[in-house]
């Protein structure tokens, strides 16, 4: 489970790389998104990314922010749907505006969040390289 926790990671950050430098493209992933159907798609990734934190927390090196922040993804996850795709559509018209540049923001956050996830969920206790 660490393993997919970890790769499930590193996509955030990758995620987080492309609204950073290609905020259009991540913004057209988002409008597939906000219809019914990929909304429920949405809500499954959240949901299972937030149950691969919480289980792989237990041999992390910071096992209580993983719970916490894999119970907020989880939770999130499962209100997706209740979110609904008018609301959704409005969030991406938000993200939109400036040219992007709230998207470049959460892109930002995105890179560091998915890292600090890569880092926490990397084994306690490895040797330092000499």
């Amino acid at each position: 489970m660490q393993l997919v926790a970890t790769i499930m990671s590193a996509l955030l950050a990758g995620l987080g790389a492309m609204g950073v430098f290609y905020p259009d493209l991540l913004l057209e992933i988002g409008r597939y998104l906000s219809t019914p159907n990929g909304l429920l798609i949405a809500a499954a990734i959240r949901v299972l990314f937030g149950g691969l934190l919480l289980t792989a927390a237990a041999t992390s090196r910071a096992p209580n922010l993983l719970r916490v922040l894999g119970a907020v993804i989880l939770i999130a996850g499962l209100l997706t749907p209740v979110f609904g795709p008018v609301r959704a559509q409005r969030v991406l018209q938000i993200a939109a505006a400036n040219r992007g540049e709230y998207v470049r923001i959460g892109g930002t956050f995105a890179i560091l969040l998915g890292l600090a996830f890569v880092w926490a969920l990397s084994p306690r206790g490895m040797p330092r390289p000499k």
